[in-house]
């Protein structure tokens, strides 16, 4: 009796199996991308919440909201009036000076983010831009969305913003500003 059975795989049956581990780690990598988008939005999210509370607690002992910043890529001058770090080195210490010189300044509002502020004390979202904020109470005209407050926001995954004038921003029907992660309801 002549025994010739060699057990072992065909080329056949090792390329189906290297196939379907191929086709299997295409979409594990593809739901791994989608849950990591889907993480950042959620931090933003929660970002611009924690920061929506924080400008609530100054304006409930300021009386007011910080004034619109000039340059609408900068938060740094929120961010400071928010945490006290006036020098923008990423320390609050009261006594280098870090701290507003209104007495109705009752901060820090909010940790200092040594993480995600740049150089410049600006608080940047998880896609590198900073978020950004218009006070919109002391503001003509105002603007129907939140008009007695402000709005803040994150430019999203797209990193643009359509936003030359306030009534572009809460349009969310224009180009860059779809993904923006914002801290109103659209009208």
């Amino acid at each position: 009796m002549n025994n010739n059975n060699k057990s072992g795989f065909t080329l056949i049956e090792l390329m189906v199996v290297i196939t379907i581990i191929g086709i299997l780690s295409g979409l594990s990598v593809g739901v791994v991308n989608m849950v990591g988008k889907q993480n950042k939005i959620a931090a933003a999210s929660a970002t611009v919440q924690k920061l929506e509370a924080a400008l609530n607690n100054y304006y409930t002992h300021a009386g007011m909201f910080p004034p619109t910043p000039e340059d609408r890529n900068s938060n740094a001058d929120i961010i400071s009036a928010l945490t006290g770090d006036l020098n923008h080195d990423k320390i609050y210490n009261p006594e280098e000076g870090d701290i507003p010189k209104s007495s109705r300044w009752k901060g820090p509002y909010i940790p200092i983010d040594k993480k995600n502020t740049d150089a410049n004390g600006n608080l940047n979202d998880l896609w590198g831009k900073p978020y950004r904020y218009l006070e919109n109470e002391n503001e003509s005209p105002r603007c129907d969305s939140n008009p007695t407050t402000f709005l803040l926001y994150s430019c999203g995954a797209d990193r643009n913003a359509t936003d030359e004038t306030r009534e572009e921003l809460i349009d969310f029907t224009l180009e860059f500003n779809r993904d923006n992660i914002k801290n109103w309801e659209d009208e």
